[in-house]
């Protein structure tokens, strides 16, 4: 090709490593973590010298404080789906713990906000 990026260059594409990071598998049971769930490392780093880059990563991340699934992906730069596989790894076999997110405090039902909409409508 003259100039332009060739389809067998050297970068694989944005959706390859994704893939490659977690080895092409999707995941199972990962509702139980939301975008917000904070994770938290539950063993030092010298613990996970035998574990993968990305594995060895996120426990760095999160050794000394919590960080939310969403901000493991902004600081590793990988889809949000993948960072959900590898964490719900590390939580399987003991590196990381994890709580839900906070509920934010005195948030408004959405259904009690609805009736009152319909019932100012219908005055």
């Amino acid at each position: 090709m003259n100039g332009g990026a060739s389809l067998g260059g050297d970068d694989p594409g944005p959706l390859v490593r994704p893939f490659a990071v977690t080895r092409g598998r999707a995941g199972k049971d990962l509702d139980r973590l939301d975008i917000l769930t904070l994770v938290m490392a539950a063993h030092t780093e010298a613990v996970a010298a035998g574990l993968d880059r990305e594995y060895r990563d996120i426990l760095r991340l999160c050794q000394h404080r919590a960080l939310s699934i969403a901000e493991i992906a902004a600081h590793m730069n990988l889809l949000l789906a993948a960072v959900k596989v590898l964490v719900s790894d590390l939580i399987d076999t003991g590196y990381l713990i994890h709580r839900p997110p906070v509920p934010a405090a005195g948030r408004p039902d959405i259904n009690l906000l609805q009736a009152v909409l319909d019932g100012v409508r219908k005055l």
